[in-house]
């Protein structure tokens, strides 16, 4: 049953966050400091189950926890400052690695603008050295700075789990174990889709489906703090080594580990196995190093949809529980339908109509722009299942990278695919123009004639 008038939030108004990752505290910032702007007052409670300050997949939000530039630019200008320990590496480079080399792309804004960060307290230290444990201080969850900056903000935090959310006359109603919670005007649903309270929402009848979803396969490979910074740097490594069953591999320097990310079709541990012991990829590593037998390593579900009708009377769904960013930027995901839904239910209202004129078009935003994303990674796929257009593209950002004065069209194009940098349709408009489309016909033509030219040698 749904209530017909207009639902507004009055001064007390009871708030509940179900979900204390980056959506959840992002909510809560937002919402609390625009309060104090226009002379409200609420009452917000998040509730979050995990202590994102413990070692271990149980207390992360299994992520490869890398933070866009855009993001980290537009998380200063709300005065959220990221810096270490929470950033464990300032990354300025991209190298894409195939089986016949590789290109380096340095940031088009010169600047380590790109944070690498925890989730959670950081990996098991089943490999770490003595001295690598000595160093364990310096890390900082992400996701718990958040969570102190909401707090800061007057958020109150409960270590609580929602086992579920019912409807009465049109109000949400949430329970813990222990029984039922105190009501909230307002049920925010960050808990994302790896939760299991997820398919309660759904059940509740308002129409909500959460988002289509793949596996990921995050590993995190402890190789010690001097190998990183020697071996890696600032740099993350994207492997274009055409794996089968694997769309995106890629290796992210952080403290004394790297964080191996993979998606794809079926991944299992076998497949990261495999993929450590790839020529290619265990050249990145040191040369007394073998792959390890254990290692600390999650298996989340990613967003590859979105999900239909993520709002109702008195409840918003936010995050990848609504809308994200295909593949890339999540964490930027849920800071633009935070703040969108912040802004709908602290300056307009709580109810259907509310969210559906003021919050959604954020969400249709981002779902619209998924659809360049599933082209640019389409014609990514092809190009790397396909020697000769992967060697002309390389060979293309290769000059760019050498030539300055010739643009960066490829490079930035390549660039901002694989960061999330800029939204999809701004990559997709500038990869279909004449010139650089003309510019990588010539290198196809080039690439082709080294091969003939190779092959007549030969014979």
């Amino acid at each position: 049953m749904k209530e017909n008038s207009n639902l507004e939030l009055n001064d007390g108004a009871k708030i509940a966050v179900l979900g204390g990752g980056p959506a959840g505290s992002f909510f809560s910032i937002f919402a609390l400091k625009l309060t104090r702007q226009i002379g409200k007052n609420i009452d917000l409670t998040i509730y979050e189950n995990k202590n994102f300050s413990h070692d271990g997949p149980s207390s992360c939000n299994m992520c490869a926890g890398v933070v866009s530039e855009s993001l980290v630019q537009m998380l200063a200008i709300e005065g959220i400052c990221l810096k270490p320990p929470i950033v464990q590496r300032a990354i300025d480079t991209y190298c894409f690695q195939t089986i016949g080399g590789d290109v380096f792309l340095n940031s088009p804004s010169k600047q380590r603008g790109i944070a690498t960060v925890y989730r959670g307290g950081g990996p098991v230290n089943q490999a770490a050295s003595e001295t690598d444990k000595e160093h364990v201080f310096e890390r900082k969850s992400f996701d718990d700075f958040l969570l102190d900056c909401a707090e800061k903000e007057g958020a109150k935090v409960e270590n609580v789990r929602i086992e579920d959310i019912k409807l009465n006359n049109g109000r949400p109603i949430i329970f813990s174990k222990r029984g039922q919670l105190p009501d909230a005007d307002l049920v925010v649903g960050a808990c994302g889709i790896n939760s299991k309270i997820i398919k309660k929402f759904e059940e509740l009848g308002t129409g909500y489906i959460c988002p289509s979803t793949i596996k990921a396969y995050q590993s995190e490979i402890h190789i010690g703090e001097q190998n990183v910074s020697d071996l890696f740097g600032n740099v993350v490594y994207v492997f274009l080594i055409n794996q089968p069953g694997v769309k995106f591999a890629a290796i992210t320097p952080k403290g004394s580990y790297v964080t191996v990310s993979m998606l794809g079709k079926d991944i299992t541990r076998q497949t990261v196995m495999d993929f450590l012991n790839h020529p290619e990829v265990k050249s990145k590593f040191p040369d007394s190093w073998k792959t390890p037998d254990a290692f600390c390593r999650c298996v989340p579900k990613i967003n590859v949809g979105a999900a239909r009708h993520p709002f109702a009377d008195r409840i918003v769904m936010i995050g990848d529980a609504s809308s994200a960013r295909l593949y890339k930027d999540g964490i930027g995901s849920a800071y633009l339908t935070a703040k969108a839904a912040a802004n709908t239910a602290i300056l307009y209202g709580v109810g259907e109509t509310d969210f559906h004129k003021y919050y959604y078009p954020s969400c249709r935003k981002i779902n619209r722009d998924n659809i360049f994303g599933k082209i640019m990674f389409a014609f990514t796929g092809i190009i790397n299942q396909t020697p000769i257009l992967r060697e002309a593209l390389l060979n293309a950002s290769r000059y760019e990278q050498k030539h300055p004065e010739s643009g960066y069209k490829c490079s930035t194009i390549l660039w901002d695919t694989f960061t999330g940098n800029e939204p999809y349709i701004d990559i997709f408009l500038r990869a279909f123009n004449y010139k650089l489309l003309l510019r990588i016909l010539v290198n196809i033509f080039n690439a082709i004639f080294i091969r003939l030219k190779k092959s007549g040698d030969k014979k």
